[in-house]
């Protein structure tokens, strides 16, 4: 029995000839994306735009309405304390007896208070939108309760935020 031997130049000759043959043929195949992958492609940025952007715009608003809150906090307080100084609501205003002067922030263009009303009107992501915390002396025992309203025009979602955000329970606290 005899073995035949194969030849070690041959081998490596014969394999480089498969793959170029290999390497042509993806050659061939990998020309560009088609049509219905970057339909798939844009269909699936589609769906995700659709859902992102509300979503974000949703956040950016609620973001928004905290700096308003937190913006009323002051005023709120202040109101408060003239009521207590005062006797009564109806001489609280901006600059009377510790209540601040108008001032704004990043959302907040303006704050007035006058007879203890606050009113805040909003700007960029809070444009078109007026917050009025009005508050109401509980005869029973003294104690200020607060109703907010918020108000808007066309945008209905800002004023459902809104009142999510500036909810006071009955003891005037958030």
């Amino acid at each position: 029995m005899q073995l035949k031997m194969i030849s070690p130049i041959l081998l490596p000759a014969h394999s480089a000839v498969t793959r170029s043959r290999t390497a042509s043929k993806h050659q061939n195949y990998q020309q560009g994306f088609s049509l219905i992958e970057l339909m798939v492609v844009i269909g699936i940025i589609g769906i995700l735009s659709g859902i992102g952007i509300p979503a974000y715009q949703s956040y950016t608003q609620k973001a928004a309405l905290t700096d308003m809150l937190q913006t009323m906090v002051p005023y709120k307080t202040a109101s408060e304390l003239c009521s207590i100084d005062l006797g009564e609501l109806v001489a609280c205003k901006n600059g009377v007896s510790n209540i601040p002067e108008s001032k704004q922030s990043r959302y907040v263009s303006e704050v007035k208070v006058e007879a203890g009303v606050i009113t805040l009107i909003g700007k960029q992501a809070l444009s078109g939108l007026s917050v009025v915390m009005t508050p109401v002396i509980n005869s029973a025992d003294g104690s200020i309760d607060w109703s907010r309203q918020c108000l808007n025009t066309g945008n209905d979602g800002l004023v459902k935020s809104c009142e999510q955000i500036f909810h006071f329970n009955d003891t005037g606290t958030r």
